[in-house]
């Protein structure tokens, strides 16, 4: 059991000081390789996501590790913790110190809607994946006022300049996932009288 705990907490610290970044974005020096060991880390990977006394961020990582290698990820009736894990994620994606994620894993969104494209970004569609269940979480969001950080080229230039904030994608993937049109507004102040009408239509 002790070895079992060991192997655990071995990972979330490589989880941790890989970061996001780290394990998916460095093209061959990404770690998820590394994380993942041919599948050898794949329970203690699992038990990671499981357990609430990781900090949300690890688990988060964890998750998506096993996303992107384990083809039986995740099991069905996981959907109430990844749901609480997918949701923080959206909220810690709102603060610049600490542990980093940046808007693109969330997608354009709502720019994107103009065109067309859904486009979710890679942690906003394992977030759609809860379905209803991430709802209640993203409501208690709605609130959230920090700003979404755009990184790359191109990619920093679109989505800072849409000035997205928690609340925004909260309110956008709630409108999604519970069928309710949520309105884009270029200003804040109009966006937050949108958001209003939503929290009225989800009493």
């Amino acid at each position: 059991m002790d070895n079992k705990n060991s192997t655990k907490d071995s990972l979330a610290n490589q989880l941790k000081k890989a970061g996001y970044s780290g394990l998916f974005q460095y093209g061959e020096r990404s770690l998820a390789d590394a994380v993942w060991q041919d599948g050898k880390n794949e329970e203690a990977l699992r038990q990671i996501v499981l357990h609430p006394e990781y900090e949300v961020y690890i688990r988060l990582l964890a998750s998506e590790v096993l996303y992107a290698k384990s083809a039986d990820y995740p099991p069905t009736d996981w959907g109430d913790t990844l749901a609480y894990i997918y949701a923080q994620a959206l909220a810690i994606s709102g603060q610049q110190e600490g542990h980093f994620l940046s808007g693109n894993q969330w997608g354009f969104m709502y720019y994107a809607d103009k065109a067309d494209i859904a486009d979710y970004g890679t942690l906003g569609t394992h977030l759609m994946e809860t379905e209803t269940k991430v709802v209640p979480h993203l409501i208690g969001l709605l609130n959230n006022n920090d700003l979404l950080l755009y990184e790359g080229s191109e990619e920093a230039t679109i989505g800072n300049s849409l000035k997205y904030r928690v609340k925004d994608a909260a309110a956008y993937y709630i409108g999604k996932i519970a069928g309710i049109p949520v309105q884009f507004h270029e200003s804040h102040a109009d966006r937050d009288t949108e958001i209003e009408r939503l929290k009225e239509q989800l009493k």
